[in-house]
């Protein structure tokens, strides 16, 4: 399904086509907003890296290159590219790491957690509107159960058996070593 929607994005894009740009959106938004915030630990500076990340593909014509087979990759290593941007204008790596780390982070750095988190956020976008916001909201954004059910006007119980169905979709979904890697990535 997600191959016929990224040719379809990709199709509309190279032909300059604005209802590519707003398809791309729908489709990538969410997930690269999450994919943003685990670089940069702020869900508003995500928001914000992805909404300009958005405007500048657009306005310096990049999406006429797009490819339907690597653009969920592209996209995410575009958005990967400017958190990184965003983290050296801020000057968080010079405050709280050695030159030498940041150096050698990017050395040593290769895209097994670009395609591995790219996956997992697929598969949560698959998952029911409800059960997104919770999960996103626990294990993303680190609230409580509590906090979750105010914040939505649930119950508690409620949020608890959103959160356990939506776990085992994805674990069911994903498999094990999948789940794993959503769990490295999401539960520390």
């Amino acid at each position: 399904m997600m191959v016929a929607k990224d040719r379809e994005i990709c199709d509309l894009l190279n032909s300059h086509d604005e209802r590519g740009m707003k398809l791309l959106f729908e489709v990538y938004y969410k997930s690269l907003v999450s994919w943003a915030n685990t670089f940069l630990n702020n869900l508003e500076v995500a928001e914000d890296v992805v909404q300009e990340f958005f405007i500048a593909l657009w306005n310096q014509e990049v999406h006429r290159e797009l490819r339907p087979d690597s653009l969920s990759s592209f996209l995410r290593v575009l958005v990967r590219n400017r958190c990184y941007n965003r983290l050296t204008k801020r000057d968080v790596f010079t405050r709280f790491v050695s030159v030498e780390r940041v150096d050698c982070m990017f050395e040593e750095y290769d895209d097994t957690k670009d395609r591995i988190v790219a996956k997992v956020m697929d598969e949560i976008a698959l998952l029911p509107p409800r059960s997104q916001e919770i999960l996103k909201g626990v294990f993303i954004e680190g609230m409580k159960y509590r906090e979750v059910a105010e914040c939505y006007g649930i119950s508690i119980s409620t949020v608890k058996t959103l959160l356990g169905t939506a776990v085992r979709r994805l674990r069911e979904r994903m498999g094990r070593d999948g789940f794993f890697d959503f769990l490295f990535f999401y539960c520390r």
